[in-house]
């Protein structure tokens, strides 16, 4: 856990009550020791990587601070066409609190602000009980993977226990000391586990802006390649993902492999091409979209990522 850490930075110097919200972020790694039954690809692992952060306000903020998180998770949602998930309330076990720490009061307000969010969002929720964080209750962003298993995604937890704690404090309008409240914030939760729901949901197919490789170079010849080279260099200073494939195979088998690869534009080069200065582009799974201008091309490339399409 990284929450003691971002704690003793809060602490390190004094907080006035205009200074908050504060909100420290970091893509932490973390470990837990799953049995080795409970282990299963990167979706349940015993080291990852999450995008961490722990934001500190005044009781006032929180519902106003944990509504903006859930803007984030739904943004990040949408941008990547997660559809079929469920928002889950984790409160606490409703007959052994033995295993909670913290008073009946916090509890209670940090469950309802969690509920009154979720309600005012209008997110589909259940109430899962026994299911909170030993310091504090949770809404769980549980995704469907491609063969319909839930996996918890995106967390946001309210804490007002580890304030208690470490004796977090910030002075007031009244001059007095106060106690700030912690929300617990991991949009995408674990990065190995998001990664491998992510593949599945796309079968692989990223959309252009996200994409390891925007598009392939394909020369049809040697006598082409050095025409390939320049298109390729061009593209890289326009600051697109492009790599040339300069292996001495049927022009064919290079289509044929950048579309397996699902390489989402290849441009195919010849002597043809070379000579009237243009590329001849092909989209993958949608085939041949004729012969155009490099500007042309960078100008439709820059203006599908400027719009972030999802998935198609």
């Amino acid at each position: 856990m990284n929450c003691p850490h971002h704690c003793e930075i809060y602490r390190s110097s004094p907080k006035s009550y205009k200074d908050l919200p504060v909100r420290f972020a970091e893509f932490g790694t973390v470990y837990r020791y799953e049995q080795h039954g409970e282990l299963h690809g990167l979706t349940r692992v015993r080291g990852f990587t999450q995008d961490d952060a722990h934001l500190f306000c005044r009781p006032d903020q929180v519902k106003e601070e944990f509504i903006k998180v859930i803007d984030l998770v739904l943004y990040v949602f949408r941008s990547l066409s997660f559809t079929e998930y469920t928002a889950q309330i984790s409160l606490r076990d409703k007959e052994d609190r033995s295993k909670y720490i913290g008073s009946e009061e916090n509890w209670n307000l940090a469950e309802q602000a969690i509920i009154e969010s979720a309600r005012e969002k209008g997110l589909n929720t259940v109430i899962e009980y026994g299911e909170a964080a030993f310091y504090g209750p949770k809404l769980d962003f549980m995704v469907k993977d491609a063969l319909g298993r839930k996996w918890q995604l995106g967390t946001i937890q309210v804490d007002y226990n580890l304030p208690e704690r470490f004796e977090l404090e910030y002075i007031g309008a009244d001059n007095q000391k106060h106690r700030p409240v912690m929300i617990h914030r991991a949009p995408f939760g674990s990065l190995e586990r998001f990664i491998a729901v992510l593949i599945e949901h796309c079968a692989g197919k990223f959309p252009l802006w996200l994409t390891p490789t925007q598009v392939k170079v394909l020369p049809i010849s040697d006598k082409s390649l050095v025409y390939a080279e320049k298109i390729a260099e061009l593209l890289k200073n326009a600051e697109i993902r492009a790599e040339i494939d300069d292996r001495n195979e049927k022009i064919g088998k290079k289509i044929r492999e950048a579309e397996l690869a699902k390489v989402p534009y290849m441009l195919v080069l010849g002597e043809k091409e070379a000579t009237e200065e243009v590329v001849a582009v092909r989209r993958q799974s949608k085939g041949d979209l004729g012969t155009m201008h490099l500007d042309q091309f960078i100008g439709l490339l820059n203006d599908e990522v400027a719009n972030r399409k999802p998935f198609e």
